[in-house]
């Protein structure tokens, strides 16, 4: 094979590899997003996340890796929306901006 078939073929592949890994962490985020809003008793609008920054970033390890951050919307009334966000680093949550956990209410004797 020819210097330039294999590079075509590492760039395609490289660039599956990273639509695969977004698709992958656009998941993971969904999945925080949902059970973020569950925990806190709101309504989780349009039940989906965009992805809106991807840049690259260093882990706890100093490796370099992706941080993505993706915003979803929710409502505590159904009228009007509040912006949540998820912050990945790789495939792990490091942060996230939204609704805050129901407070443990005791109602015991």
């Amino acid at each position: 094979m020819e210097i330039a078939t294999l590079a075509v073929l590492f760039v395609v592949a490289a660039l599956i590899w990273n639509i695969w890994a977004d698709l992958q962490a656009a998941e993971r985020a969904t999945v925080v997003a949902k059970r973020t809003c569950e925990q806190a008793g709101v309504i989780w609008l349009d039940q989906n996340v965009q992805r809106v920054r991807k840049r690259p970033a260093r882990n706890a390890d100093g490796r370099l890796s992706w941080r993505r951050d993706f915003d979803f919307e929710f409502s505590t009334s159904g009228e009007e929306r509040q912006l949540g966000r998820v912050s990945l680093l790789g495939s792990s949550v490091i942060g996230v901006v939204g609704p805050a956990p129901a407070p443990t209410v005791y109602v015991g004797r």
